[in-house]
C-alpha cells in the first residue's frame, strides 16, 4: 500500500514539472513583452534611433511597439489588455501627429545660407506668412478671393515688368522699404513700411521675403544690397512714442458701437448689421474691410488717418465709383483695377448685385473746363490741343503741376503748359449729336459759333443746337471715394477720438482670439 502511494505521487510530481515549467516561460514572455512595450513607447517618444541597428534605420521602435502590442493582447488577461489598447491608442496619435508637416511660423533669423537660395526662400515664405503680416493683404494664388493687396502670383518675373529700368530684385527692395513709392493700379497707400514698427522686420528677414517673392516665377539672386534707409536715423525709426492721450479702450469700443462704425466694420466678438440695409442713421450699411487684426500691420498714424480722413487710402475692392461708359452709367463699388480694365459691382433696386467688366478705353471722355488738380478729380488720361498745334494730343496723365501736365504720348512723356492749350467746345443738337472741336468764335447768345473739327472750320447755327459748353480739354475720369462718412471730426468729441484709438489699438488679432469680446477693428471704411 506504501508502494503505491509513493509510486503516485512520483507520478504527480513527473506530470506536474512540464506544466510548471510551461506556465514559467509563459509568464516570462507576458513579463518581457510588457515591457518591451512600456519601453519602445518611451523610446519611440523621445524620438530614440533604430534598435539594433541604427544606421539602417532596421526596426524602427514603432515596429517593436506594435510587436509588443500584438503579444500583449494575445497573453495577458483582460485588464492588461485594456492597458495595452489605452496605450497604443496614445501611440498611434503621436504617429499620425508626426506625418503632419511642420506649419508653425516663427522663425528668428541670425544669418541666411546663401550657398542653398531655396532654403533661404523657405525661411522668406515664413516670415512672409507670420511676423511680416504680409499674408494679411497679398495672396500667392490667382484663383484666391482678392486681397486688400496685389496678388503676388510670379512676381519674381513680374516684378521686373512694374518699372522701366528697374529690374525684378530693386523693384522687391524699393517696395519692400518703401512701398509708397510705386503702386500698382487700384490699389492705394495702404501697405506699412515693415522695417518699422509694429512689424519690425530686419534686413535679413527682408532679405529671405524678397528671396522667396523672387521665387514666384523668376529666379532668386543672392547679391547683397545695402538698405535705402538710415536705421539709425531716430526721426525714421524711433520706435513709436506713447499717445500724449491715455484712452480707455472699454470706452472706445462703446464709441465703436455708436458711432455706427459696426454697422459696415466686422470686428471679431461684436454683432454687426446686415450690410446693405439702411440704419436708423440714415446712411447706407455697405461691406468696409474687416478690422479684427487692423493694430496687428498698422500704426497709430494710419488708424487716426483713416477716421479723420477716411479718402487718403482706400483699401482695394472698397472704393466707391461711378463710372460712364457707352453712355451708362455704373455706380457702385470698385471691385479690381489693372491697366486694361476695371470690375465694378452694382447693386439694383430689388437688393441684386451684379459685376460688370468695364475696359478703360470704353469709359467716356468728359469735357474739362478747368485744367487744375486733374490727378485728384480722377482723370487719366487727357486730349488737348497746344496752342501751336493744328491736331490734338492724347495721352496718359503722369503728373501735372499748377503750370503743366504731362503726358505719355507713345512711348515718351511730353509736358505741355496749362495756359498755352486751345480751348475746345462741344455743342450738342437737338437730334443728340455732340461736337467737339477747337473754340474759334461764338457763343448761344450770336447766331452762330465756329469751330475747327478735325482741322476743317465748321459754322454752326445756334438755333439748331441744343447746348454748347466751353472746355479746355477732354479725359477718362475714374474717380474713388471712400463710403466712409467724412463727419467724424465734427461728431467726435476729443474725448471719444482717444478713447476709439486706444480701443483700435488692442485689436492685433491675437487678442481677438484671446478676449472675443474686445476684438474690435479700425474704422477707416475704405
Amino acid at each position: 500500500m506504501e508502494l503505491t502511494e509513493n509510486h503516485r505521487e512520483t507520478k504527480w510530481n513527473g506530470a506536474r514539472r512540464p506544466i510548471v515549467e510551461k506556465m514559467s516561460r509563459n509568464t516570462l514572455i507576458k513579463i518581457a513583452s510588457l515591457i518591451l512595450m512600456v519601453v519602445s513607447f518611451i523610446a519611440y517618444i523621445a524620438g530614440a534611433s533604430a534598435f539594433p541597428i541604427a544606421s539602417e534605420n532596421l526596426l524602427p521602435w514603432s515596429a517593436w511597439f506594435l510587436i509588443s502590442v500584438i503579444v500583449n493582447i494575445i497573453l495577458w488577461s483582460n485588464v492588461v489588455k485594456l492597458l495595452t489598447f489605452s496605450l497604443a491608442v496614445i501611440w498611434f496619435y503621436a504617429f499620425v501627429a508626426g506625418l503632419v508637416p511642420e506649419s508653425s511660423t516663427a522663425v528668428n533669423l541670425t544669418e541666411l545660407d546663401w550657398s542653398d537660395p531655396d532654403a533661404v526662400a523657405e525661411q522668406g515664405a515664413l516670415v512672409f506668412n507670420g511676423k511680416g503680416q504680409c499674408a494679411a493683404c497679398h495672396t500667392v494664388d490667382t484663383s484666391a478671393p482678392p486681397g486688400r493687396c496685389p496678388d503676388l502670383t510670379d512676381i519674381g518675373t513680374n516684378a521686373a515688368t512694374r518699372v522701366p529700368g528697374m529690374d525684378a530684385k530693386a523693384y522687391l527692395i524699393e517696395s519692400m522699404y518703401q512701398p509708397a513709392n510705386f503702386l500698382v493700379p487700384g490699389y492705394g497707400k495702404i501697405m506699412p513700411e515693415v522695417w518699422k514698427a509694429p512689424i519690425n522686420l530686419s534686413k535679413l528677414e527682408i532679405e529671405a521675403v524678397i528671396a522667396y517673392l523672387q521665387s514666384q516665377g523668376g529666379e532668386i539672386d543672392p547679391t547683397p544690397f545695402d538698405e535705402p534707409i538710415d536705421r539709425a536715423d531716430v526721426g525714421t525709426t524711433a520706435e513709436a512714442l506713447p499717445p500724449l492721450l491715455m484712452g480707455d479702450p472699454e470706452l472706445g469700443k462703446k464709441v465703436f458701437v455708436d458711432a455706427a462704425c459696426i454697422s459696415c466694420h466686422a470686428v471679431t466678438g461684436i454683432e454687426s448689421p446686415a450690410a446693405g440695409e439702411v440704419s436708423e442713421e440714415d446712411f447706407e450699411v455697405v461691406t468696409a474691410p474687416d478690422l479684427s487684426e487692423i493694430a496687428a500691420f498698422n500704426d497709430m498714424r494710419y488708424l487716426e488717418e483713416s477716421i479723420l480722413l477716411p479718402a487718403a487710402q482706400i483699401v482695394s475692392g472698397y472704393g466707391a465709383v461711378t463710372v460712364r461708359a457707352k453712355g451708362a452709367t455704373f455706380q457702385g463699388t470698385l471691385v479690381s483695377q489693372d491697366t486694361e480694365k476695371i470690375v465694378v459691382r452694382t447693386k439694383t433696386a430689388d437688393g441684386t448685385e451684379e459685376e460688370h467688366t468695364i475696359l478703360l478705353t470704353e469709359i467716356d471722355d468728359e469735357p474739362i473746363e478747368e485744367l487744375t488738380n486733374l490727378q485728384a478729380r480722377g482723370y487719366f488720361t487727357l486730349t488737348l490741343t497746344p496752342t501751336d498745334a493744328e491736331a490734338p494730343v492724347t495721352g496718359e496723365l503722369v503728373s501735372e503741376t499748377d503750370e503743366t501736365v504731362t503726358l505719355k504720348v507713345g512711348d515718351e512723356n511730353k509736358s505741355f503748359s496749362k495756359s498755352d492749350v486751345k480751348s475746345q467746345m462741344t455743342v450738342i443738337t437737338f437730334d443728340g449729336d455732340e461736337i467737339v472741336g477747337d473754340y474759334v468764335s461764338g457763343t448761344m447768345d450770336d447766331d452762330e459759333i465756329v469751330l475747327i473739327v478735325d482741322g476743317s472750320e465748321e459754322v454752326f447755327d445756334t438755333f439748331d443746337l441744343d447746348e454748347a459748353t466751353m472746355t479746355r480739354a477732354r479725359g477718362k475720369k475714374l474717380l474713388v471715394t471712400s463710403p466712409m462718412p467724412e463727419n467724424f471730426p465734427l461728431i467726435l468729441t476729443v474725448a471719444d477720438m482717444t478713447h476709439l484709438l486706444s480701443f483700435l489699438s488692442t485689436l492685433t488679432g491675437a487678442t481677438a482670439e484671446a478676449a472675443p469680446e474686445s476684438a474690435a477693428e479700425e474704422t477707416p471704411a475704405e
